[in-house]
């Protein structure tokens, strides 16, 4: 298992990923004013400067693939994955652009700009960031805090767990591969009190002690989908704490094609229910089916990662007594 947090929160993880203004440095280091920050900055301001200041590594469509890419022996992130920009929040992401790698203890070559950007222009930075990819409020607006973990389906908990996970999985989907087991899963909560910006709680036994089980609202995935003559779709898929399909969406750079997948995705909404896990038999003919496929596929997935996760939280709190 891959704890995002605590990786990103040592300033190792991402480092690999990110030279320019945003993505190295997630270190829980102090920035004055960062306490308490505005729900959103300026969007069109922030990408003026993203197109200054970013743009030369990351693309002006913030895909990583900027004229200076090829220079730089760690190549610069891709803005537009959500899971990715999602495993930092407002504040992680605030701290990198301020202080850059040099003061964060990453090993790109991104510089801090916080001598010439000033707090808000940095917020509308991020705020522009965050117009790069689907956000977790995008599928569950009511949240306030949330985990990030990487789960290997078929690899967490006791013999008999993981093998139930495959043996559910291959009843379905038949032989899968090895490589699609590992995912991310997003576990959303709100909180007693409502927050600006959604919180990443660090995988810390007090900090996660301090959850509360009635809080959690449900499950956020970004996954890839195959689509036609092998092309890669990234689709966003929220379910809720019953794993019941909340949202299924793309985000496709090609308006028309975007549209048309998401008017078929948008047919699954509300299926799924825990315990009841199966093929879904939504659409007709040849493309109709092949989207059952893809969907039911993406579906099953998500919901044993889902169910590891819930595995550690029951063995966790069986031990500190918080569920």
């Amino acid at each position: 298992m891959r704890d995002f947090t605590k990786q990103a929160h040592d300033g190792r993880w991402f480092a690999g990923l990110a030279v320019s203004a945003v993505v190295c440095m997630f270190a829980y280091s102090t920035v004055a004013g960062t306490d308490s920050l505005p729900a959103i900055g300026d969007v069109t301001n922030g990408r003026q400067l993203y197109r200054v200041h970013c743009a030369v590594c990351h693309g002006f469509d913030g895909s990583g693939k900027g004229p200076a890419a090829r220079t730089l022996e760690i190549k610069p992130a891709d803005h537009r994955s959500g899971s990715l920009m999602n495993a930092r929040d407002t504040r992680m992401l605030l701290r990198a652009i301020q202080m850059g790698c040099k003061g964060t203890n990453c090993k790109g070559a991104m510089p801090g700009f916080g001598d010439s950007l000033s707090k808000l222009e940095s917020l509308d930075l991020v705020a522009y960031l965050r117009s790069l990819h689907m956000q977790l409020s995008d599928f569950f607006p009511k949240v306030d805090q949330y985990l990030v973990k990487q789960y290997t389906i078929g690899k967490v908990g006791k013999e008999r767990f993981q093998e139930g996970q495959i043996e559910r999985l291959e009843d379905v989907l038949g032989k899968v591969n090895p490589k699609d087991l590992t995912k991310t899963v997003f576990t959303l909560f709100r909180a007693d009190r409502r927050k600006d910006s959604p919180e990443l709680v660090p995988q810390e036994p007090r900090r996660l002690a301090e959850l509360k089980k009635g809080n959690k609202i449900g499950y956020v995935f970004f996954m890839i989908m195959k689509g036609p003559r092998g092309r890669k779709v990234p689709v966003g898929l929220g379910l809720d704490t019953g794993f019941e399909i909340v949202k299924l969406v793309t985000t496709l750079a090609d308006p028309g094609l975007s549209e048309e997948y998401n008017r078929r995705l948008e047919e699954y909404v509300g299926m799924g229910k825990r315990g009841d896990e199966k093929a879904f038999d939504v659409g007709s003919g040849k493309v109709g089916n092949r989207f059952d496929r893809q969907v039911t596929r993406l579906y099953m997935l998500a919901v044993e990662a889902a169910n590891a996760y819930e595995l550690e939280e029951r063995e966790r709190s069986w031990a500190d007594g918080t569920f």
